[in-house]
């Protein structure tokens, strides 16, 4: 069984002789012998009655097939989508938080106490800046919904279809189903050429038949889902508050799809930040220990000095005390008297110098 691809039927139209070439070759029948192989194939082709209405039906029944393929899960996407924006919860309470947002920061303003707003100021967030200039409005949303209401945060997941009916033509779709209808209405006037066939193995009439019988059927319901489209487009922008008719559906889609991106994008950052955070924070109390070790060392090390300092002085007071007893002229008593503790402060052992003064006197003589 031939198979005619789309591709094929149409190169096969654009080559087929005119039709005065097709009337002068019926008149080589006593000499087709004589013909090469290529006047043999036209000269077949001209004796087949109304070859290019047949060629147009057959690359038109090719070519349903594939538009019919690719038009049933459009219109599914965006009904589905409609269906998806209606009734997700996560979704509206997003928008009504962003409301509150924005009349809190209008407050006092001719814009304050606002019952809604426009669906493209959705793409508009992020131009609303900190303070800083290092974040916005959709990184303060992404935190607020985090953690103040995470229920709501993974609003997208409750969007599925949302992205494929964004890129689904409505202008595209409409002129696909006019191209069809209009091509099932020129295959059913060539078929009243082909009630009766010159030759009974002409079977064109007998299969276009039964492929326009199904082509109306499929036709009839893909219009019937494309107008249940429509009316559902219709009814949603009607919902979030727009106009039917100075808004349509790709613009619609594409707004909140572009909001839905963002917003992601803006939680992947304050997770980035929040990190970047962490880490500065870590690097600081690290800093800070460090300074604090080192303050300390500095200390142990000053207190090192002013121990070494009071030993040096516990052993001149030592010696005073032995000068003022007249320990120090005794040899056997040096010998046998060991040496005072260390353990003393500093202090201590000036002040019993203190004490001592009023001896120093008497013994001047004595050296």
């Amino acid at each position: 069984k031939a198979v005619v691809s789309t591709q094929s039927g149409h190169y096969g139209r654009g080559f087929l002789p005119s039709g005065e070439d097709m009337a002068s070759l019926r008149l080589l029948k006593d000499e087709h012998d004589e013909l090469c192989t290529a006047e043999q194939f036209a000269f077949m082709l001209a004796n087949i009655p109304r070859i290019e209405p047949r060629l147009q039906a057959m690359v038109f029944k090719k070519k349903f097939f594939e538009e019919a393929k690719e038009i049933k899960p459009d219109l599914t996407y965006v009904i589905a989508a409609c269906e998806e924006l209606k009734t997700s919860e996560k979704f509206g309470k997003c928008l009504e938080l962003i409301l509150l947002i924005g009349n809190y920061m209008n407050s006092g303003s001719r814009n304050a106490e606002s019952y809604g707003f426009k669906l493209n100021f959705l793409t508009k967030l992020q131009n609303t800046k900190a303070h800083d200039n290092r974040s916005n409005m959709l990184h303060f949303l992404a935190n607020l919904l985090e953690n103040r209401y995470p229920q709501w945060v993974n609003f997208k997941d409750d969007l599925r279809n949302l992205e494929k009916a964004r890129r689904v033509s409505d202008d595209q779709l409409s002129k696909q189903l006019r191209g069809m209808k209009k091509s099932l209405t020129n295959l059913k006037k060539e078929l009243e050429f082909h009630k009766n066939p010159e030759s009974i193995d002409d079977r064109f009439g007998t299969e276009m038949n039964a492929f326009l019988e199904y082509a109306n059927d499929e036709y009839e319901k893909l219009e019937a889902t494309y107008t249940n489209m429509g009316k559902c487009v219709a009814e949603i922008i009607t919902f979030y508050g727009e106009d039917p008719k100075k808004t349509n559906a790709e613009e619609f889609f594409s707004d909140i799809v572009t909001f839905c991106n963002d917003f992601e994008t803006a939680r992947v950052e304050n997770a980035k930040m929040k990190e970047a955070k962490k880490r500065e924070e870590k690097q600081k109390e690290l800093k800070e220990k460090e300074k604090r070790r080192k303050e300390q060392k500095e200390k142990e090390r000053k207190d090192f000095i002013i121990d070494q300092q009071g030993e040096g002085e516990g052993v001149l007071d030592d010696l005073m005390d032995a000068l003022k007893t007249g320990q120090a002229y005794n040899r056997d008593n040096r010998r046998q008297k060991p040496r005072q503790t260390r353990g003393k402060s500093a202090a201590e052992k000036r002040s019993k110098k203190e004490k001592s003064t009023d001896c120093d006197s008497a013994l001047i003589p004595l050296l």
